[in-house]
């Protein structure tokens, strides 16, 4: 650029001289002749001169800038090549891990899969194995069950009796049937006890179970006790059979509707052996084990129609017991 300006300050003193010497030559003539003023071409001279200078500055500040954008990114490319050199390592040795890492994962979840295959039939063969020690475990109970009840087919239940000292003793309870029902023999009692609940002074008496010497002495007394009402020394007493804790839950659960057929006529009902609820009503006859099923029959097909009868019949109407 210095050398622009000097060439620039050069040509401009040539032009001086140039003016100089026209105008001396022109000194010659001026009498004779008027000549135009060299003023316009300075002008021109001057603002060519002005946007060289511009141009050129602009050219050596492009040039200038330019090199130094050069040496800053030459300076800081090689620190940015090599960081971003060692970030792809980086990469990398992370991709190597995370795929020997993968892969571990990938045989891991293998073997669990293989794991919970083996256990998966394993467990269809023990699931086989309970299903089966179930249906033999019903069966099992149910026999003794049924054992159970026949063991206790000569006991007989006796409620209501005063617990006093020897009020539970064989030969009280020989005593105690031979009065109640006026037999005219000694009825043998194998043992006899108190049921084993707790007791405390106050509390209702305890239940007797006694064990009759025979089967047939206790279906008797069974079937005595269920003809009326029983008294022992001026107590009420009641009889039952002695039956187990399951077999006496599965019909006591017959007990509501029991009641609500207690004195409908032309009704017959009962519980047999050892939880079925029999009912025979307009000589039709059902057996339920299930007490709500049975509860649900009773409503919808006997006391509704034992209603409707009993509006059909005029109120002066008398009714006979056949």
């Amino acid at each position: 650029m210095a050398a622009n300006l000097r060439k620039y300050k050069y040509e401009a003193s040539s032009s001086t001289r140039t003016s100089a010497a026209a105008a001396k030559s022109s000194d010659s003539t001026a009498a004779s002749q008027t000549t135009p003023s060299p003023a316009p071409i300075a002008d021109m001279d001057v603002t060519a001169i002005k946007a060289d200078i511009l141009a050129s500055l602009r050219q050596d500040i492009s040039t200038i800038i330019t090199q130094e954008i050069k040496n800053a990114f030459a300076d800081n490319f090689a620190s940015l090549k090599s960081d971003i050199h060692d970030v792809k390592i980086e990469i990398n040795n992370n991709t190597a891990a995370i795929r020997a890492e993968l892969d571990q994962v990938k045989a891991d979840v293998k073997s669990v899969g293989d794991g919970l295959s083996t256990w998966s039939d394993e467990m269809v063969a023990v699931q086989e194995t309970v299903t089966s020690l179930k249906k033999e475990m019903q069966v099992l109970k149910n026999k003794c069950e049924d054992l159970e009840g026949r063991m206790r087919r000569g006991n007989i239940r006796i409620v209501g009796v005063a617990e006093i000292q020897g009020s539970s003793t064989p030969e009280t309870i020989s005593s105690l049937l031979k009065e109640v029902f006026r037999l005219d023999r000694e009825v043998r009692v194998e043992r006899s006890h108190r049921s084993l609940t707790q007791w405390r002074p106050g509390d209702a008496p305890r239940a007797i179970i006694a064990k009759l010497n025979s089967e047939g002495d206790a279906a008797d007394i069974l079937r005595r006790a269920r003809r009326g009402k029983l008294h022992y020394r001026g107590s009420p007493i009641a009889i039952f059979p002695d039956y187990t804790a399951s077999v006496a839950k599965a019909r006591a659960a017959f007990t509501d509707v029991r009641k609500m057929l207690h004195d409908k006529p032309g009704i017959r009902y009962g519980i047999l052996y050892p939880a079925r609820f029999r009912v025979t009503y307009n000589n039709v006859e059902k057996e339920f084990v299930d007490a709500s099923k049975a509860m649900n029959y009773v409503k919808e097909n006997i006391l509704q129609s034992t209603e409707e009868e009993n509006t059909l019949i005029p109120e002066n109407t008398i009714m006979f017991d056949p």
